[in-house]
């Protein structure tokens, strides 16, 4: 057999050049790009997982070369280059991502960048991807924070974790660490916590934005193996806004099955419990009832008087007042040293928009003017006292939350609508939140159980929701 193939590559020489070249060229190119395709796809996969959990924020896009190159493309390459860069992106994912540096970061396939580019370009290949920076501080920035770990060492990973990677590569999408929430969120972030490492999927349909995907108090890549990242059969999976409310004046309406959603965060820090314990008497039992409460809010426009908006607050507290008493007590002693005027007696059914099913009314009143500044009072459900309302910026008004609060939760865990243009038009919407969000005139999101999480002790969430663009004649 040695002896025919001998004899063969001696009477066909041409031919056993042929050969040798068909296998030799593809190894000369391989070489070439080995910058592009030296990676294995479970490298590859490690490295972007990486990336995931080096940046504060990392959102996905759909290219579409039909337009012209994003602000961001030309800022970090340049008119000519992103113009030739583009139209290679075709259709494809690229991202923008933060870092705790506070610039943002092009992303783009590497298998798009040319092998000869500018080296005024502040660009670092990773993997197969290519990050640019706004200059070569911005790019070792970047190089340091992700050469902390060795591309050898694999990142563990669980199914919400491996949900977010398939939807920040397969289309429009956003994820965010702590970090990231509070530079977008501002002084909303303490009530936030519940999200604080997030990641959501992304469509558009003319006037509106939706989403959906996973969230929670603790990163993606801790929940155990048993936390699907998909939501229950029994929920619905989207989320449709709902007809925008008939009052212009409501700027904000929540339902939550637990006040801890909102406020654990707050209420778990030292300062804070210490804070209550000293000055309100609110004891750790008391907390931990009140954390585990059912809990309605709404902001409600104020067209005259001093405050821009009023809260109406609900807290389910099935032990009734003689629990809350004491607490009370000791908030309105607090009151009083501030000045404010307690008020017991004036309050009738029909004043003070106040309706009549609600017992130990207290309004609080300020000295200049006797306008009211805000107070509670307990509102009966099946015969029993065992609903508190609180008001700030107005009287207690449960026909307000009653009659413009949300559907019942049912099998949600939270549902929340706003109105962030009326929001921000108030100055009432701080932080860095994107435009989009600014100028929504309807915003609805809701939360619901993850599947495999059975205990009360829950830090994973499945979430929805849907934004509406006002229309632009609106003032």
């Amino acid at each position: 057999m040695l002896k025919r193939i001998k004899n063969l590559f001696y009477d066909l020489p041409l031919t056993s050049t042929g050969l040798f070249a068909l296998l030799l060229l593809p190894s000369i190119g391989l070489l070439f790009l080995k910058d592009h395709f030296s990676l294995i796809p479970a490298e590859q996969e490690q490295r972007f997982l990486w990336l995931m959990t080096r940046m504060n924020l990392l959102q996905s896009f759909e290219g579409d070369s039909q337009r012209s190159p994003p602000r961001l493309w030309q800022e970090r390459l340049g008119i000519n280059m992103a113009s030739e860069i583009w139209r290679r992106q075709g259709r494809g994912i690229w991202w923008q991502a933060w870092a705790d540096d506070g610039e943002a970061y092009l992303i783009v396939p590497a298998i798009i960048w040319p092998i000869k580019s500018n080296p005024l370009v502040a660009a670092y290949h990773f993997g197969d991807l290519v990050a640019i920076g706004s200059n070569a501080l911005h790019r070792q920035q970047l190089i340091q924070g992700l050469e902390q770990q060795p591309v050898k060492q694999s990142i563990s990973t669980s199914d919400l974790q491996r949900y977010c990677k398939s939807v920040l590569k397969s289309g429009p999408a956003l994820m965010w660490r702590p970090a990231g929430l509070a530079a977008i969120s501002g002084s909303m972030a303490s009530i936030l916590q519940f999200s604080r490492f997030g990641c959501l999927s992304l469509s558009s349909d003319q006037n509106k934005l939706s989403w959906q995907g996973v969230v929670g108090l603790r990163s993606l890549a801790s929940a155990p193996a048993f936390v699907s990242a998909e939501p229950s059969r029994h929920y619905s999976v989207s989320y449709d806004l709902p007809s925008k409310s008939d009052s212009e004046q409501i700027l904000l309406r929540l339902s939550a099955k637990k006040t801890d959603l909102l406020f654990g965060s707050l209420l778990s820090k030292k300062l804070i419990q210490n804070s209550l314990e000293t000055y309100y008497d609110l004891q750790p039992a008391s907390r931990l009832k009140l954390a585990s409460a059912p809990f309605s809010l709404i902001l409600h426009k104020q067209l005259k008087g001093t405050f821009k908006a009023s809260l109406q607050m609900q807290f389910a507290l099935p032990e009734g007042p003689s629990k809350w008493k004491p607490i009370l007590k000791t908030i309105g002693q607090r009151l009083e040293n501030r000045d404010l005027i307690k008020d017991t007696k004036a309050v009738t059914k029909n004043s003070q928009n106040i309706n009549g099913d609600l017992f130990d009314v207290t309004l609080w009143r300020q000295h200049q003017d006797d306008s009211v500044v805000g107070g509670w009072a307990w509102q009966q459900q099946n015969g029993e006292l065992t609903i508190l309302n609180i008001a700030l910026g107005a009287a207690p008004y449960p026909a307000l939350i009653i009659n413009q609060s949300m559907p019942p939760l049912g099998g949600d865990v939270m549902r929340f609508s706003a109105d962030t243009a009326g929001l921000n038009r108030l100055g009432l919407l701080d932080g860095r939140w994107p435009s989009l969000v600014k100028q929504a005139g309807e915003i609805g999101i809701k939360l619901n159980s993850l599947p495999g999480i059975k205990s009360d002790n829950r830090h994973w969430w499945w979430m929805s929701g849907q934004l509406r663009l006002e229309p632009a004649s609106r003032p």
